[in-house]
């Protein structure tokens, strides 16, 4: 199956985005809540993509960053009778650390145990929140991991990895920042291929409902 099989059509894609939306926009107020600021959320960016062009594409998205750091969080669910499993991440960039201890009052040094401390906690309450949020929204029990590092300062195309297996994803992607503030962080969610028909008729079924 090629990627233009698994396009969105677009009362597919404003549907998804709409149903994205809500649920990022749960992860901005949860994440508003722990560093006490008013969050901003970008417009939700989605687009199914080749593995080939995956790492070009996440790339595209997060900007011209050289090195960033990010956390993994990996989802799981029943979906049209798929067991669907995918993974959120969180990038974060190089000032972050300086601004979330800042944010959080942190008293301790900011060495790199503490810089992990910081961003798993972030990403718990961002990706958390997001991954409940749509499976409410898709009426479906959503299952997930305790968030992992991926890597601190590494280049962006290591935040893929080439032998996932999957063929195509669904990239969907927001970032977050805070108003006079250097920090934001970039929300991930892949989805691979066998996921995205299963993902494309429960949204169908959402649209006939209206």
């Amino acid at each position: 199956m090629n990627v233009s099989d698994l396009a969105l059509s677009e009362d597919q894609r404003d549907c998804l985005q709409e149903l994205v939306n809500v649920a990022m926009g749960q992860a901005g107020d949860s994440l508003a809540r722990l560093l006490e600021v008013f969050v901003n959320l970008s417009v939700p960016r989605i687009q199914v993509v080749s593995n080939d062009e995956l790492p070009k594409a996440l790339a595209g998205l997060l900007g011209h960053k050289n090195l960033v750091s990010a956390v993994r969080q990996g989802f799981h669910s029943q979906l049209e009778h798929i067991d669907v499993r995918g993974e959120a991440i969180v990038v974060f960039g190089d000032t972050s650390f300086k601004e979330l201890a800042e944010l959080l009052s942190y008293e301790d040094a900011i060495d790199a145990n503490a810089e992990k401390e910081l961003l798993l906690d972030v990403t718990n309450v961002i990706s958390a929140a997001c991954l409940t949020g749509i499976g409410e929204q898709l009426e479906i029990d959503m299952g997930f991991s305790a968030p992992s590092l991926l890597g601190q300062q590494i280049p962006i195309e290591r935040l893929v990895d080439s032998k996932h297996g999957w063929q195509q994803a669904l990239l969907v992607e927001i970032n977050y920042s805070v108003d006079n503030r250097a920090f934001m962080c970039h929300l991930m969610m892949m989805m691979p291929d066998i996921a995205i028909q299963a993902l494309k008729t429960r949204i169908d079924e959402i649209l006939e409902d209206f």
